[in-house]
């Protein structure tokens, strides 16, 4: 079931103004039409009376009913209130959007993770053949522990 709550007097101007521009648009419009025509048309060429804007709207209500009876699709709205979940069916499907979310983002970061770029890849080559020096991550560098064990070699041969 809807409901519809209309809140004090601006609630009733603001409903009372949306049903006439529904009604204006719906009846009077196409009714004003229908008159114009009918005036243009079949009075210059077929001699009938002319009508007023109140007959405009009654012939373009014959019109449309005319239509809907003779059609056999009907009404092409209807108003039907869907079927409740459950809390049960409620939970499945947050769980497979979340499950669902997860995988786009999955998927996006191995898209990433799959794209390689050459200008770096060449770059790398050269730096790794100037220096044979392996993937460790380490807080020292490999010059500096160079330096390191060759002084305490020459504080050795000092010793001795």
């Amino acid at each position: 079931m809807k409901i519809i709550q209309i809140d004090g007097i601006r609630g009733l101007v603001t409903a009372l103004f949306i049903g006439v521009c529904l009604f204006a648009g719906f009846v009077v419009f196409p009714g004003l039409v229908a008159m114009h025509y009918w005036n243009k048309y079949l009075v210059n060429l077929f001699m009938f009376p002319m009508l007023n804007l109140f007959q405009g709207v009654l012939l373009w209500a014959i019109v449309a009913i005319s239509y809907f009876i003779l059609s056999k699709k009907g009404l092409a709205v209807s108003f039907k209130n869907t079927p409740e979940l459950s809390d049960e069916e409620l939970d499945m499907i947050l769980k497979k959007s979340k499950v669902s979310s997860q995988m786009k983002m999955m998927n996006k970061i191995i898209s990433k993770s799959d794209k390689f770029d050459f200008s770096n890849k060449k770059d790398t080559k050269k730096s790794s053949d100037k220096t044979d020096v392996p993937f460790v991550s380490s807080s020292f560098s490999v010059k500096k522990q160079d330096s390191v064990e060759k002084t305490d070699d020459d504080k050795v041969s000092n010793i001795k």
